[in-house]
């Protein structure tokens, strides 16, 4: 009986992340570290014999992908259907039993999808850092990307079979190295460079030259001429950022069917009668997901504003003309510019934010001017009647408006507790008190000769004084 050998690791961690590193949470750790090379034999016979199966690496791969657990089970099924053969032999069986159960362990994967809120926080960040580039004091800028089509990064020597893929080193989100996007930005610019659109001393101010490139078979052979030896070592005066997805990206499993790998060998021709296609599968990120790509000049040149310009329109070219990642031709890594699309949504979630947070701020002061209000009601509420008015009267523009107010003038229908804190305030000796009395009498000090302000309040307020409240004559 054959079983299946634990990982190249230590026991203790084996133990902890399972026979097949199963239970690893992070897609990139993973993959780093827990992919199963074909080097690594994946099983012991029971003659001690060692088990390579030379399909766990691509399973590997596949098992991080979200639908990569109905390819897994498929596979799962050739493997029963194999270990239960009657015309296989004992060690086909055998290894097609190792096989269902290593495929058995690799479905568990604990990282098809990200734990918590990790993707959505991650997107965020990358929403806020593009928002926050394309504003930026300096020469930067944003071009926003929605892929149209599947997108392979990280394709290992052109081999389906070799496929990787660029993920978030906490996150495991795909991403494109800032390396594949100045690539096909300076595929795109030595185009134009050859149409005449742009110059070679634009074109090494951008993305830098060496003395490679002029030498014979260098891709600027042809404007050696024009440069001096000296001058020909240059440091690009663009940097070219890593496109990081803005919107939630789907891993999925994609499928390449080499049809005749033995005749593409050998080029024998017999070879295609009797071969059958032979699938490999690979991961890839799913279309519709929104990429951010950014560019910021970063002194190393001298770039002004217009060539900036420029080499923003070759990105733009790059990524929709000429697509980025593997097998492009076959329609893969092609992206719709939508960076006006999303500044503009962008604008309108601005207003609208702004115009909430305005609102809020209104809600908020008119809540202050009522709770001020309350509390001032309250406490004039506490306060002894002649203390209310003073407070009142203290507050008024000018003794005028006192007498003519509903204190004076309106004096008989104030409440009693009013009433009683006017005359307190009326008999007081001086103060704003005795300068309204004095004003009701006409007997003002700053205008003697005044006539009676208010007669029938100062009868009013003397009749109350005397006859309700009992303390005699007023002043």
């Amino acid at each position: 009986m054959s079983a299946i050998a634990k990982p190249p690791i230590s026991p203790d961690v084996a133990e902890v992340i399972g026979v097949c590193a199963e239970n690893v949470e992070n897609r990139s750790l993973l993959l780093d570290k827990f992919v199963l090379h074909k080097s690594w034999p994946a099983a012991y016979s029971a003659s001690s014999h060692e088990l390579r199966i030379d399909d766990a690496p691509r399973w590997s791969f596949i098992r991080v992908a979200q639908n990569g657990e109905e390819f897994l089970q498929r596979e799962i099924g050739n493997c029963d259907r194999a270990a239960n053969g009657r015309n296989a032999s004992d060690e086909n069986r055998e290894k097609a039993r190792i096989k269902g159960e290593i495929l058995r362990n690799l479905k568990k994967c604990a990282c098809r999808r990200l734990p918590g809120n990790l993707a959505s926080q991650k997107l965020l960040q990358n929403r806020q850092f593009a928002q926050a580039l394309a504003k930026g004091s300096g020469l930067t800028a944003v071009v926003y990307g929605e892929l149209q089509g599947r997108l392979i990064v990280n394709l290992s020597d052109s081999l389906i079979q070799n496929a990787g893929i660029c993920l978030d080193r906490n996150t495991g989100l795909p991403f494109i190295p800032g390396s594949a996007v100045k690539g096909v930005s300076r595929h795109a610019a030595l185009a134009r460079l050859r149409k005449g659109e742009w110059s070679i001393h634009e074109f090494m101010l951008v993305f830098g030259s060496s003395e490679v490139d002029f030498r014979e078979t260098g891709e600027l052979a042809k404007y050696a001429g024009e440069i001096l030896n000296k001058d020909r070592t240059l440091k690009g005066g663009v940097d070219f950022l890593s496109a990081q997805p803005i919107t939630e990206p789907t891993i999925v499993v994609d499928i390449s069917n080499v049809h005749y790998p033995e005749y593409y060998q050998t080029g024998d021709v017999g070879n295609l009668a009797k071969e059958s296609p032979k699938p490999n599968t690979f991961p890839a990120v799913e279309k519709g997901v929104r990429y951010a790509f950014g560019i910021a000049a970063n002194g190393m040149a001298t770039v002004d504003a217009e060539l900036f310009a420029k080499a923003r329109d070759v990105l733009v070219e790059a990524i929709t003309v000429s697509g980025i990642g593997a097998k492009t031709g076959a329609g893969y890594g092609w992206f719709k510019d939508v960076t006006q699309e999303i500044e503009e949504a962008a604008k309108r979630a601005q207003e609208v934010a702004e115009a909430k947070r305005a609102e809020e701020a209104k809600k908020a002061a008119d809540a202050a001017v009522q709770a001020e209000a309350k509390a001032k009601a309250e406490r004039m509420a506490s306060l002894p009647p002649c203390e209310r008015v003073l407070e009142r009267w203290n507050a008024s523009p000018n003794v005028k408006a006192i007498v003519n107010g509903p204190d004076i003038a309106k004096f008989n229908s104030r409440t009693d507790d009013d009433k009683k804190g006017i005359v307190e305030v009326l008999r007081m000796a001086e103060g704003v008190g005795a300068k309204v009395w004095a004003s009701i009498k006409g007997t003002s000090a700053d205008d003697p000769k005044r006539k009676l302000k208010n007669q029938a309040a100062e009868s009013e307020i003397r009749g109350y004084c005397r006859n309700t409240l009992k303390l005699g004559k007023m002043p």
